[in-house]
């Protein structure tokens, strides 16, 4: 959007232009260099209003104004009345300038006095601009440096006194808040809305109030009938610029609502882009998307029709005002009542007051946020802190004998689920006891109980007798270790980690990390103990990290010790040696283990085993196996669900079978699914999470055998068809931990599969399969993309992108002109009229010159006779007042129809290059929907706003800039080059205005982001923090960052106003620098006087205009980022052509499927094999089901079929031709698919089922829909096949729309079908109906390659090929596989009957 400055850089007081919504994130131009245009929050604080008026909400919370400097003290005080003065004499010196301005026009007056007097006089109000630039450059420094060190000052106190009060909270605040960071993060962005408050905006209010009130007053000193003439005038400039922004208001609500809708078009065609490539309907949204432009497009061009039509008005009402004033004026000189100087002061004098009241207005909406910002956190730090008694008694020695006595607990936030029921427990002193039980069964609160973050609700726990809420509570921590599965890692040095909050030596770290087996790897590392680590810093592999852990506990020297399942996440070697330190550490102590694999327990003293909050059995392991209870039963569970392991395992956990196709990819073991509890632990949750983002570090470094875990990848059997010799120690290896399993027909294998494939490689990567990202690959086509960039991928996805940005440049200017070539006859009328406003400009500078040399003429000589010559010249200014009107309309919207075509132009082009990317593209973190969305919706109007608007700013101002010096150069040429000479000078004055008006804090801003990891890293750790009583030494860290911030930000103030201040300097000292030249020039008799004072008046007036193209540098650079953005996703050529024209369209498909020896790795995580030489043949019309542990590849074959990804190596065939030889959107409509989660788009069924084939038939959809079992359902809504299902299709269950899904695949009729069978998550009665349509559809003579997880869906099947690892490792019909009792068993037992399952687990 052009904002113009308008008459001398001055923008008029009463219009804040409204930024329309291709827009949004572009402040409008600053006006000049003493004032800072109102960010463009004003129109969207208005817009908010409006919006909140019509939902009626209540208005948020806030604090009065006064109580935001409640933290500041004597000295902030003492800051802020000294900056408060500064910001005001700054604030006053353009005004005194203006009066100043007064007394050099009147030297007029004296020409008849003599040469000498004249520049005696000019020489001293010289000197007189240079004192006011000097008071200015005082001033300003002032201004800036208080007001930034007090806001950062007071903020200090706030920000530690919140994290004081945060740190000393109970465990329960955690629960009910989250311990995740949000809290920390919170607080940082309200500090910088008070921050912002406290500083640079209340410095700006009060900069801009005097303008206010100083211009009121010099006006009124100067000449008291033109300053009411001027305010008399006002309300109908006010006015013209109110309505026009009452209609923009309006419209830019339109404009953001009719942008809505194509935003959901975007987003939802990105979001389920494989389902659009299946079904080739990149055409379709193409026109969907365009078509809902349109209404963004004619909002917009309403917008620059109304923009024009405001700002024409706005300033030609001004110019007319101006020429009224000025005729008013030739009264008041002729009948001796003012000066011609006075007149002209108090006409601008009045006008900069009005600015100044405008400007100081836009700062309120600042003020606002920081008042709500401040409720929140001064609520927050009026919390009570922790409820619990840090006083109490202390034990002259402790034995360790610990007691749970009749304890009943349930957490504060869920106070009806009862955790602990009546529970006892004796741990006698240096025994070790482990508690084991399904998850649910209250285990895992036996350490916080202990640990005392919580109370029992009923009962006590006992340490050597005494009841432990008697004991002092840092004193009872001390005496407790706590080693836990996730090691809480602050952003510190190592050292300080181990330490963590302790007085320790560096030996006695040393020997605790000698004792923890930690010292080896630290002292490897670079810096040694003082490398950094946590998110700021390296990061550490999980072994490393529970080492570490071990160290602390060590270095604590604890009486008792508690341990969390420390080594669940660990391979055999890492294991052995972390527990060789555990064992050392548990010497002499009691010890309390929370175990969750039983294997790990058996050496323990006592093993107590929990059920329901209750302690149902405790012995040894072997009283407990031979009593053949409960944990018996769970030891069975454990046994009969392993799966064999070969290799040292980097990470596992453990889980159940009913888990499989959700959590399997980390597990060590696959667990019989006798309790559901089982899978609903957070602490197993949370070890699951932490384990993916960990894998990285650990299983791909190496080039020893791979080490592999979770079942998907345990299960990388050898048995692979493809193998001429399975390796002998997998081999030997599977044949030890399952024994009962006889071995597969290889040879029967080797008959379905490829025979040319090589034996399998000992090293192959496919092995480090990743635990998550493969649990996204089983859902790959159907998942939403944020969710498929799972953790794994970021490594990857930080280092691809690199490559590409090296050869990012931001694109020629020809490539812009060349995309808004169309509009160039918009351009040319737009230009036109930029340029005629442009000029009048320094024109109406040097017509107000003319008048005023008029009247002054008349004060020297009261005979002569000026009113024809002044009257003459009025009405040129009034004509030229009509013209501004019509040459704002043209500029405005012209270049306003001009903006937003391109805008929608370029939104379409970078939505049709995005849909023609391959997959992978999507999969890349950087090209998740919401970011794609994101960029469609900004980068485009960037790519406006760095060309039609700037065209519009660099036209309107070379055209003042050309005028000026052909003025100045008619006139008289020597000055005209020293204003010329000035030019540089002012430029970089105008940079550091703009520079310092983008706020004064940015810099400061990374540092307290920095500052606040150690927070966050305390926060997300607050139980191990508590544990260790390292909250002091958090508070103190922090606080010392906060020093640091204070120290920079001090100076870093410092300099700012500094720059500012001399930027300020050199705009008086050059206008000063102008003077005294001309003052030169007039002694030198070079030109008369009034000439030598109307071009002092052009230049001084025109600076404005003349130094804003450059002021415009820095905000033109800062939009690089999206121009090269925009140019990137257009000029990207796609990996997978889906436009070929060479490609090949046979008439005729076969169907017959064959993967050939195929590599494959997805793009963004290329270190990991999904598949390994795999083969596979589909013969036409034969049916074929893929079954698996999750992660095994299984949907990776159907993405690689349907071309999503290419393999990395071998071949992918159809009727015997490679895939890549097919033209792509040709294959896919050969290609029917129903995705593992139903893609329902936001419309109505019929749109969603003939989403397949558009041209279908109303009875072609409903007899789809009778196939697919949906017809009867859809029949039963209120509107039928016409209802809408709500965005993203929420108003239905899964199961109809997995059966609108179906029946959209039967409608397409394509000759392969590929389906991945979700029915498993659905529930039973919707289940069943879904299950006869998947029957109906799979018995059509078609070729089908079925993902299939249940038992039912094997009956029409002519093949099953059993996965694991990325390879085959069974296949056969559901009987022989059944006979085999093979790995096809163990994943089909959860639904056969219970019968299969009691035998398998004897």
């Amino acid at each position: 959007m052009m904002v113009s400055r308008g008459l001398f850089g001055l923008s008029p007081p009463h219009l804040q232009p409204l930024t329309p919504v291709s827009e949004v994130s572009e402040p409008p131009e600053s006006p000049s260099p003493y004032m800072e245009a109102g960010p463009d929050a004003v129109p969207v604080e208005a817009e908010e209003d409006m919006e909140e008026v019509e939902e009626i909400e209540p208005p948020p919370a806030a604090v009065p104004f006064s109580k935001l400097f409640v933290y500041a003290d004597r000295f902030d005080w003492v800051l802020m009345v000294v900056g408060s003065v500064a910001a005001a004499a700054h604030g006053t010196a353009l005004v005194i300038y203006l009066h100043y301005f007064a007394k050099i026009v009147q030297v007029l007056v004296r020409e008849g006095e003599g040469v000498d007097v004249v520049f005696d006089r000019f020489k001293e109000l010289a000197l007189t601009l240079v004192y006011i630039a000097g008071g200015v450059f005082v001033a300003g420094w002032i201004e800036v440096s208080c007001w930034i060190l007090t806001g950062e000052r007071q903020t200090a106190v706030i920000r530690s006194k919140y994290v004081q009060v945060l740190l000393n909270q109970d465990m329960s605040f955690f629960d009910t808040y989250g311990n995740n960071g949000d809290i920390v993060s919170q607080v940082l962005s309200d500090v910088l809305l008070i921050q912002s408050a406290l500083s640079e905006k209340i410095g700006n209010y009060i900069h801009n109030m005097a303008t206010f009130f100083s211009g009121l007053a010099i006006g009124f000193i100067n000449c008291w009938q033109i300053a009411l003439l001027t305010l008399a005038t006002g309300p109908f400039i006010v006015a013209a610029g109110g309505i026009s922004n009452i209609f923009l208001h309006r419209l830019a609500e339109h404009i953001q609502d009719a942008y809505a809708e194509a935003a959901g078009v975007a987003e939802q065609a990105v979001s389920y882009v494989r389902t659009l490539y299946a079904f080739t309907n990149e055409t379709l949204a193409k026109y969907s998307y365009a078509a809902s432009l349109q209404a963004t497009l004619r909002y917009g061009i309403l917008i620059s029709l109304v923009q024009g039509l405001g700002l024409g008005f706005t300033y030609g009402l001004a110019i007319c005002s101006c020429a009224l004033q000025l005729y008013v004026g030739r009264f008041l000189v002729t009948h001796s009542k003012a000066h011609g100087g006075e007149i002209v002061t108090a006409m601008f004098a009045i006008i900069l007051s009005g600015l100044g009241l405008n400007q100081a207005a836009t700062n309120f909406y600042s003020f606002e946020q920081g008042r709500i910002a401040a409720y929140r956190l001064f609520e927050m730090i009026s919390r009570s802190s922790s409820t619990v008694d840090h006083n109490g008694n202390t034990l002259a020695a402790v034995q360790g004998n610990i007691e749970f006595r009749n304890v009943y607990f349930s957490y504060l936030s869920r106070p009806e689920i009862p955790i602990l029921s009546g529970f006892y427990l004796t741990v006698p002193s240096k025994k070790t006891v482990a508690l084991v039980g399904r998850n649910g069964s209250g285990k895992s609160s036996i350490i916080p109980l202990m640990e005392r973050f919580y109370d029992p609700t009923l009962g006590e726990v006992l340490l050597d007798g005494e009841n432990i809420k008697n004991l002092k509570l840092e004193w009872l921590r001390s005496q407790i270790g706590l080693v836990t599965q996730e090691p809480a890692l602050l952003s510190l040095s190592i050292r300080d980690n181990i330490a963590y909050g302790r007085d320790a030596t560096l030996l006695q770290i040393e020997d605790a990390a000698k004792i923890a087996h930690a010292h080896t790897f630290i002292t490897s590392l670079e810096k040694g103990y003082d490398t950094q680590v946590g998110r700021a810093g390296l990061s550490l592999t999980e072994e490393q990290k529970i080492r570490l852990s071990v160290a602390r506990a060590v270095l604590s020297n604890p009486s008792i010790l508690l341990l969390d399942e420390v080594t669940g996440g660990l391979d055999f070697e890492a294991e052995r040696s972390v527990q060789e330190a555990l064992d050392l550490l548990m010497l002499g102590r009691s010890t309390v283990i929370i175990a969750r694999r039983l294997s790990l327990i058996k050496n323990a003293d006592f093993i107590a085993v929990m059920e329901d909050g209750q302690l149902m059995e405790i012995g040894t392991h072997d009283e407990l196996v031979a009593s053949d209870g409960l944990y018996a039963e769970l030891l069975r569970c454990e046994e009969a669900a392993k799966l064999p392991r070969r290799m040292p395992v980097r990470n596992y956990s453990n889980t159940t079978a009913s888990q499989l196709d959700k959590d399997s990819s980390q597990n060590r073991s696959l667990k019989e699914p006798t309790s559901p509890k089982f899978a609903k632990s957070p602490s197993l949750q949370r070890a699951l999470n932490l384990h993916a983002s960990r894998v990285q570090d650990s299983a791909y470094g190496s080039h020893e055998s791979p080490r592999v875990s979770s079942p998907e990848k345990e299960n990388d059997l050898p048995l692979n068809g493809t193998d001429k010799e399975p390796s002998i120690n997998r081999q030997d290896s599977f044949e030890k931990k399952l024994p009962e399993l006889p071995k597969l027909d290889i040879h029967a294998i080797r008959r379905q599969t490829s025979h040319g494939s090589n034996p399998e490689s000992p090293i192959s990567p496919l092995l480090t399969s990743d635990p998550q990202s493969e649990r996204s690959h089983s859902q790959t086509y159907s998942r939403h993309n944020s969710q498929l960039t799972d953790k794994p991928t970021r490594v990857q996805v930080q280092v691809q992108p690199v490559k590409e940005k090296q050869h990012k440049k931001e694109p020629p200017i020809w490539r812009l002109i060349e995309l808004s070539l169309a509009e160039w006859l918009y351009a040319v009328l737009g230009s036109t009229g930029a340029a005629i406003f442009g000029a009048f400009n320094p024109l109406l500078a040097y017509v107000i010159a003319l008048i005023v040399a008029e009247y002054y003429r008349n004060e020297v000589n009261r005979l002569i006779n000026i009113s024809d010559d002044v009257d003459k010249w009025c009405l040129f200014i009034a004509c030229m007042g009509i013209v501004t009107v019509i040459a704002n309309f043209l500029q405005h919207f012209y270049f306003g129809i001009m903006g937003e075509k391109m805008t929608e132009r370029v939104r379409r082009m970078m939505f049709s290059a995005m849909l023609r990317n391959e997959v992978g593209w999507f999969d890349e973190e950087e090209n998740s929907a919401d970011t794609l969305s994101m960029r469609l919706a900004n980068d485009a109007t960037f790519v406006r706003a760095a060309f039609s608007n700037r065209l519009s700013i660099l036209i309107q101002d070379c055209s003042a800039v050309i005028v000026a010096i052909i003025i100045g150069m008619l006139l008289h040429w020597r000055l005209a080059l020293v204003a010329l000479a000035t030019l540089p000078v002012l430029t970089l004055s105008a940079i550091a205005q703009k520079l310092w008006l983008a706020g004064f804090s940015k810099g400061i801003q990374e540092m307290h982001r920095k500052a606040s990891l150690v927070l966050e890293d305390a926060v997300r750790n607050i139980y191990t923090v508590v544990a260790f009583c390292a909250g002091n030494k958090v508070r103190e860290l922090y606080r010392l960052q906060l020093t640091k911030i204070f120290y920079k930000s001090f100076f870093h103030g410092i300099a700012i106003g500094f720059a500012f201040g001399f930027s300020q300097f050199l705009l008086f000292a050059c206008n000063a620098v102008l003077l005294w030249y001309t003052a030169l020039c007039f002694k030198n008799s070079y030109t008369d006087l009034p000439t030598a004072l109307k071009e002092y008046a052009v230049f001084s007036f025109a600076t404005f205009a003349l130094v804003e193209p450059f002021g415009l540098a820095p905000y033109i650079l800062k939009r690089r980022k999206s121009l090269i953005s925009v140019f990137e996703i257009i000029d990207r050529v796609p990996k997978i052509e889906p436009d070929d024209p060479s490609a090949v369209k046979p008439p005729n498909v076969y169907g017959s499927i064959e993967l050939k020896n195929v590599d494959f790795s997805y793009p963004t995580r290329p270190e990991i094999l999904v598949l390994s030489n795999f083969s596979l043949k589909v013969n036409g019309g034969q049916t074929v089901a893929v079954v698996g542990v999750s992660g095994s590849g299984k949907s990776t074959i159907l993405s690689l079929i349907e071309r999503f990804y290419d393999p990395v190596a071998g071949q992918v065939m159809l009727d015997g031709r490679d895939l890549k030889k097919f033209n792509l959107r040709w294959l896919r409509n050969h290609l029917g698919v129903v995705q593992q989660e139903p893609i329902i788009f936001s419309t109505t069924i019929r749109e969603n089922i003939i989403y397949a084939r558009h041209n279908a038939s109303e009875a072609e959809v409903k007899e789809a829909a009778r196939i697919a079992n949906a017809h009867h359902f859809i029949s039963n809504l209120p509107h039928g096949y016409d209802t809408h299902v709500g965005m993203r299709g929420v108003d239905l269950t899964l199961g109809q729309k997995q059966r609108i899904a179906i029946a959209r695949v039967v409608l397409k009729n394509a000759p392969i079908l590929l389906l991945d069978e979700a029915s498993s998550s659905i529930e039973s009665e919707s289940s069943r109906v879904v299950q006869e349509a998947l029957d109906t559809l799979v018995m059509g003579n078609k070729t089908t390659i079925l993902i299939a997880h249940r038992a039912a869906m094997m009956r029409h099947v002519d093949n099953i090929v059993v996965l694991n690892g990325g390879r085959i490792v069974e296949n056969g019909s559901h009987d022989s596989l059944m006979a085999k009792n093979g790995l096809y068993v163990r994943l089909m037992q959860p639904h056969f009957g219970k019968g299969i399952r009691q035998h398998r687990l004897m």
